[in-house]
């Protein structure tokens, strides 16, 4: 068990999967390799945990699969970062419903942006030195495009 414990403190995740960065002044969670709306929960959570000097901004893209709880997943998520986030960036269309529920969660600077490219730029205009931004969406989203811009 001891050596189980030690070896814990040398696993090194793979890409995308809450992965932390600094860029410019500014702290990136790449959390791009897949997600469902209790991942999402999940990582804005941590967001909302970790120290920071700044805001804190969450970039939230689609999730894939969910079938007929796509509306209430997206809900759950919005409400969630609503209340844990400064900043709410909802990535293409179907994200949408991120957008309207972070609103209604209590979040007063929220954007919905048509895709990564979108987002990029928007990400660029209004991230800080000091902020801590999560990038979260599922695999097909490829929200990992955003993070490369910042590169």
């Amino acid at each position: 068990l001891e050596e189980c414990a030690a070896s814990l403190g040398s696993v090194t995740l793979g890409g995308g999967r809450l992965g932390k960065f600094e860029i410019r002044g500014i702290t990136f969670l790449d959390d791009t390799y897949n997600a469902n709306p209790d991942s999402m929960v999940a990582a804005l959570e941590t967001l909302s945990n970790l120290r920071t000097e700044g805001r804190r901004i969450a970039v939230l893209g689609k999730m894939g699969e969910l079938g007929d709880h796509a509306a209430a997943g997206y809900k759950r998520v919005g409400n969630t970062a609503g209340g844990f986030a400064d900043i709410v960036i909802s990535v293409g269309s179907d994200a949408s419903g991120i957008a309207d529920a972070a609103r209604n969660g209590g979040c007063s600077d929220v954007h919905e942006t048509a895709g990564n490219d979108e987002a990029s730029e928007l990400l660029m205009k209004v991230a800080a030195t000091g902020d801590l931004v999560l990038l979260k969406g599922s695999r097909s989203a490829r929200m990992e495009e955003i993070l490369s811009q910042f590169s």
